[in-house]
């Protein structure tokens, strides 16, 4: 084996273990799932994974759902994401545009400019998921999404 040979063995190894840490480290829990209050009872449903829960972006339950108020009496202040069951859209809309600028999100994809203001963005992101499923959909079955709304009628 060649000098240069073994020093690249060396640099993949490093990197592997590195990444080993990482995954360990991606599945222990994030310091949103500590909050008390909330997760005595949402403990299988209220779990925040993924981007929206990594610890540096300093983030709690209330930072998009609201102080807890008279919740779970009905009805409360929580707000809720998602289409049916939400709570009203310019609600939701707001919570997401304190962080997500209409510009930005624009520039990111055109169908957020078209949406903008007549759907809630939980109808197509999932917020508590360990992974954004969006990011990764390929154009296929991103246009089988987009045919649950609009039928070509």
């Amino acid at each position: 084996m060649s000098k240069r040979q073994w020093l690249w063995s060396i640099r993949l190894g490093a990197i592997a273990l590195l990444l080993s840490f990482g995954a360990t480290s991606a599945e222990s829990a994030f310091q949103i799932n500590s909050d008390t209050t909330c997760m005595k009872c949402h403990k299988r449903n209220g779990q925040m994974l993924g981007h929206h829960g990594q610890d540096a972006m300093k983030m709690t339950c209330s930072t998009c759902h609201g102080e807890k108020g008279d919740h779970p009496k009905k009805p409360n202040d929580i707000v809720v994401f998602g289409m049916k069951d939400g709570s009203e859209l310019d609600t939701q809309l707001a919570v997401c545009h304190k962080c997500h600028t209409q510009r930005k999100l624009g520039e990111t994809e055109w169908t957020h400019n078209v949406h903008a203001q007549k759907v809630p963005c939980a109808a197509c992101h999932k917020l508590h998921s360990p992974t954004e499923p969006m990011a990764d959909m390929t154009p296929k079955v991103r246009s089988e999404l987009c045919r649950n709304c609009h039928s070509g009628r």
